[in-house]
């Protein structure tokens, strides 16, 4: 019975062994299996990542693309921004600058062109000395004219001695040494220059560390500062004006957009310095610079807890006592 058993149990033994030495069922075929499973695996891994590579690279052109659209997008915003700002600048009249310059240059050669003289010009012995005095005819020789002709010399006249007495009031001021007033009155001029502008730069300086500024003023204010600061390469306008009462706004300015308000409103302070014709652009243009200057002057380097915004507020108004009064 256990040699029979033991016999069984040796049969199944080789049945197992032969079924495992087996090429196609057996550990070989085991294996051919598992190296099939991993190849495929392998592609289908390797397959999947090469979509998801071009996927990822097709999205970053397109992101590239969308990238290169926003900059067109936002170029041709800023350019049509400009020409609204030009738009409304010739709609509310903006003085030209060329006929600005052409109307200087005219007066110009109007204050230098000669001018005949005139009764006033006389008695206030203003032009030539020539015809300040009154001709009185008299005998005069014919040598004598000769000589004065050949020498230049205008013709000498005799007056009576109430004239002569009166003369020397009129004419002494030549007679005496020539003094130059100007010379001390154009030395303080040129310190008072060379101050304005340090003070100029030093407000330039402190406008670039400026993140944003306040601005409260007319609403008229408002469009004369578009108008004339829209122009500048570094002017931004802001995106939202608020309207408060009395026709008055409140809108928030850059740092950049507050540089450009000192430079243009400096330069159109300057040009329209001597054009009596247009003071009141002269007038708003200094006021606005002023204005700037003074909300720059009172900032620091750092930014203390509780600091206020930079405000510019162009709204003078009359004080409690005048008001009273």
């Amino acid at each position: 019975m256990a040699r029979r058993d033991f016999e069984k149990i040796l049969g199944e033994l080789g049945e197992i062994r032969r079924v495992v030495n087996d090429s196609s069922s057996g550990l070989a075929g085991l294996r051919k299996d598992q190296e099939d499973l991993r190849r495929k695996v392998l592609e289908t891994v390797q397959q999947g990542t090469t979509g998801l590579r071009e996927e990822n690279r097709e999205l970053r052109r397109r992101q590239e693309k969308m990238l290169t659209d926003l900059a067109d997008a936002r170029t041709g915003v800023e350019a049509l921004r400009r020409e609204l700002a030009q738009a409304f600048s010739h709609i509310v009249g903006t003085p030209d600058p060329a006929g600005a310059a052409e109307r200087g240059s005219s007066l110009e050669l109007e204050q230098r062109e000669p001018r005949p003289l005139d009764v006033t010009d006389v008695e206030t012995g203003n032009g030539w000395r020539e015809e300040a005095v009154n001709e009185i005819p008299g005998p005069v020789s014919d040598g004598e004219e000769e000589q004065r002709d050949r020498n230049g010399l205008p013709e000498v006249v005799t007056v009576p001695a109430a004239a002569t007495q009166v003369s020397p009031a009129v004419g002494a001021a030549p007679a005496e040494p020539s003094v130059d007033p100007a010379a001390p009155a154009s030395g303080d001029a040129e310190q008072q220059r060379k101050e304005d502008h340090a003070q100029h730069l030093e407000s330039v300086l402190r406008a670039a560390a400026i993140a944003s500024a306040r601005v409260i003023c007319h609403r008229d204010t408002w469009s004369f500062l578009i108008e004339q600061t829209s122009q500048h390469p570094h002017f931004r306008l802001p995106e939202r004006i608020n309207d408060l009462d009395d026709g008055m706004i409140e809108t928030s300015l850059s740092g950049r957009s507050v540089l450009a308000v000192l430079v243009t409103m400096r330069k159109v302070s300057d040009d329209y310095a001597s054009v009596d014709e247009d003071m009141a652009t002269w007038a708003l243009a200094c006021a606005v610079y002023q204005r700037t200057q003074l909300a720059v002057t009172d900032t620091t380097h750092t930014r203390p807890d509780g600091a206020q915004v930079t405000t510019i507020v162009l709204d003078d108004r009359p004080t409690a006592t005048n008001q009273a009064a």
